[in-house]
């Protein structure tokens, strides 16, 4: 996010409005929301765990999350129920090396938020933004660490109040062109965002909607920086899904040694089955899913029917929490 804005500068192509730590920092990010009266996260920096858990201790929230402030992938992301948690969080944080190869010596202490969690992809035009997608996360907590188990496209269409607020916070932000990757919680107080970076989905996710909407991340990204008459024109109607579309991420259980892997076999004849990301062969190693980059992979299934769709979702899950898709012999 730094390097576009400075080239867009350089260019003279069209920029984003005010720092660009705003966008990548994460206490920043929610003082800027918080200054500009948009909702945001009761959120405390600390440089050291006492700091952290003074202020829960204080804060009269019911649970916490510690995270670092530039973490990426749930890198670092801790859910604590209570101060003694939080201290537990921080003291394995401190100091550790991030998956960006920095040392840790600030950490973000927030309340942790409760309602379903969504992904909202846009695409700005001159501060004008314009929603191509939205999903919905499925989360499972693994030794106190979220971890994504799917993610289902919905339509942008049934969320007028997450698409407003996005708007809100992307100006707030200063995100008037390009792309944003925004996720937030739909709370009993309405959309409160987590994060947001000035870039597209990563991984499958312009995949996904390449095969499922009628509009293009990836072109109208494009559009924007090149081609703003075209963008116009591609946005003329609003965005709508022809089939729907879920990301099931695949966890292991365990480090070791792949004995068996029989993604293919399971998943391959389900009526919904797309693709699958899942070549480990027999003596490979694996880790122990404890994050987004440690999910040894992705099942990807897309159908018109919902009903099917949700029910071969729940199958690869349920074999996936089995056990019955990867065989690991356990290191050691």
């Amino acid at each position: 996010m730094e390097a576009y804005d400075a080239l867009a500068a350089h260019w003279g192509m069209r920029p984003n409005a005010g720092p660009s730590d705003v966008r990548r920092d994460k206490f920043l990010m929610q003082e800027r929301l918080r200054e500009a009266g948009v909702p945001h996260i009761p959120h405390h920096k600390a440089s050291d765990t006492e700091s952290a858990v003074a202020w829960a201790e204080g804060s009269g929230l019911a649970e916490f999350v510690v995270k670092p402030m530039r973490s990426f992938a749930t890198d670092g992301v801790f859910f604590c129920a209570t101060p003694d948690e939080v201290r537990a969080a921080c003291d394995r944080l401190f100091g550790r090396v991030d998956l960006a190869g920095e040392v840790i010596t600030e950490l973000l202490v927030q309340e942790r938020l409760v309602g379903p969690e969504y992904v909202v992809d846009s695409v700005s035009l001159d501060g004008a933004p314009f929603v191509v997608n939205m999903f919905r996360y499925t989360k499972e907590t693994i030794d106190g660490t979220p971890v994504y188990r799917a993610m289902t496209a919905v339509e942008v269409g049934d969320h007028p109040e997450i698409t407003g607020y996005v708007a809100r916070a992307l100006a707030a932000l200063g995100i008037e062109n390009g792309p944003a990757h925004s996720e937030l919680v739909l709370t009993g107080r309405g959309p409160v965002l987590i994060e947001t970076g000035a870039r597209m989905h990563g991984g499958l996710g312009p995949t996904l909607v390449e095969h499922a909407s009628t509009h293009s991340l990836t072109d109208l990204t494009l559009a924007s920086r090149v081609a703003p008459e075209e963008f116009l024109e591609r946005t003329r109607t609003a965005p709508s899904l022809h089939r729907g579309v879920v990301e099931c991420f695949l966890s292991s259980p365990a480090t070791g040694t792949v004995t068996a892997n029989r993604v293919g076999e399971a998943c391959g004849e389900l009526d919904s089955y797309l693709f699958d990301t899942c070549a480990q062969a027999p003596g490979d190693p694996v880790a122990k899913t404890t994050d987004l980059i440690t999910s040894y992979g992705r099942v990807v299934l897309s159908h018109e029917d919902p009903d099917t769709l949700a029910r071969d979702t729940a199958h690869v899950l349920s074999l996936d929490r089995k056990g019955e898709l990867l065989d690991v012999r356990p290191r050691g």
